[in-house]
């Protein structure tokens, strides 16, 4: 079988370029594959040297207008290829000032084979959060556009969990049967659970936005101080997405009024960073308004971190049993459970224990083999036109 992927790939990569890198190494391992051509923008992406290590990958690349010649290029790699998967979000390929849409235009009025077009989806923020990230309601209508132009065309699509596969119905108005729900893996292999405790240190890794809710958790910490005999420290990793003048303005003012509480912002931490502060932390909390999937949870889980998360959104499916599930708009309830883990070390112990074992339950390998699954499905199938079948969703975004 022979793959067309096409993907962000950032030399800094954080969480959408990440999983499809580690994806793209475990695919490119499968005695099904035969070659992988990656498509990557030229001057802007970053693969991996390790990735074009294997034979069977191969990199084109394409300028952000394309010329005639590249044109023919791409389309010929598109006919070759079995299937074509697209790692990247929709906005990343319908931006009409960028080469690919057009190519896209030849798969939608059918001048190329609509049969092999997989999409993976992560997640539905800019409908949910239109405040979130940096593109904001461009983002929106270049999603917009796909659902009315374009989401009729993929012959699959990949979710990563149940709660996106819910929202692609939802926002897309897509059947259920076209969606198949593959959950990621964690960039950490699972470690031996933790049974040394005593920091008092409550960590979040996770970019600063308005879903993270790190107002509400700040206060909720703040109230935990009150009612802790211990002196407690919140560690903030993570750099700034988008800037939050009321955040900015209550860490001034914590630090003016409140000698006793601890709050360490760190920014941008590395990966080795990270790993210590999960093996330091008693306590990984993490009351995101919305996940796709919530990759830091499983991270944390992995190192026998102990887990206090939301319940809304894709997050107890990546938990299951093994975090304290809270309503991340109640900061008494999350600072209540910050006290019950933090004053516990027993219950630490078999938090770490279930978080360990409910990380084993994801794997890269595994995600990689029902990528593959798909791909051959969708390989194996002649193309039919989707023309009907769609339930209308909705014409604004649900907030």
């Amino acid at each position: 079988m022979k793959l067309t992927i096409i993907a962000p790939f950032p030399e800094l990569k954080d969480g959408i370029p990440r999983v499809a890198e580690e994806l793209l190494k475990r695919i490119a391992l499968s005695n099904q594959i035969d070659a992988i051509s990656v498509v990557a923008r030229r001057g802007m992406d970053f693969i991996s040297p390790s990735l074009l290590a294997s034979q069977k990958v191969s990199l084109f690349t394409i300028a952000r207008f394309l010329t005639p010649q590249t044109m023919v290029k791409l389309i010929k790699l598109y006919k070759e290829s079995d299937v074509v998967l697209f790692l990247a979000p929709p906005w990343d390929v319908l931006d009409p000032l960028e080469a690919l849409y057009f190519f896209l235009l030849l798969i939608k009025y059918g001048f190329l084979p609509r049969s092999k077009w997989v999409q993976l989806v992560h997640d539905f923020i800019p409908y949910i959060f239109v405040e979130d990230g940096t593109q904001g309601r461009r983002t929106i209508k270049l999603l917009n556009t796909f659902q009315k132009h374009f989401s009729n065309v993929p012959e699959r699509y990949i979710a990563v969990s149940q709660s996106t596969k819910k929202d692609a119905i939802r926002f897309w108005g897509l059947q259920a049967d076209r969606v198949t729900v593959i959950y990621n893996g964690p960039f950490v292999a699972p470690k031996a659970p933790r049974e040394d405790f005593g920091s008092k240190q409550i960590l979040i890794v996770s970019d600063i936005s308005p879903r993270k809710n790190h107002i509400r958790l700040i206060r909720a910490f703040e109230r935990a101080q009150d009612l802790s005999q211990s002196r407690l420290e919140l560690v903030v990793a993570g750099q700034t997405r988008t800037v939050i003048p009321e955040l900015e303005h209550m860490l001034r003012d914590v630090s003016r009024r409140r000698e006793n509480v601890r709050i360490t912002m760190m920014g941008y931490v590395s990966d080795s960073e990270v790993l210590s502060l999960y093996a330091k932390a008693d306590l990984f909390v993490y009351p995101s308004l919305y996940e796709g999937f919530g990759l830091p949870v499983l991270e944390a889980m992995a190192c026998g971190c102990p887990v206090i998360t939301s319940n809304v959104s894709s997050l107890p499916e990546v938990v299951g049993d093994a975090a304290l599930l809270v309503d991340p708009y109640n900061v008494e309830a999350l600072a209540q459970a910050m006290l019950t883990v933090l004053e516990d070390d027993e219950l630490k112990k078999e938090m770490s224990k279930r978080g360990i074992a409910q990380a084993q339950k994801f794997s890269w390998d595994k995600a990689a083999a029902e990528f593959l699954a798909v791909c051959t499905d969708v390989a194996n199938k002649e193309g039919i036109p989707r023309l009907e079948g769609r339930v209308s969703p909705p014409s604004t975004p649900v907030k």
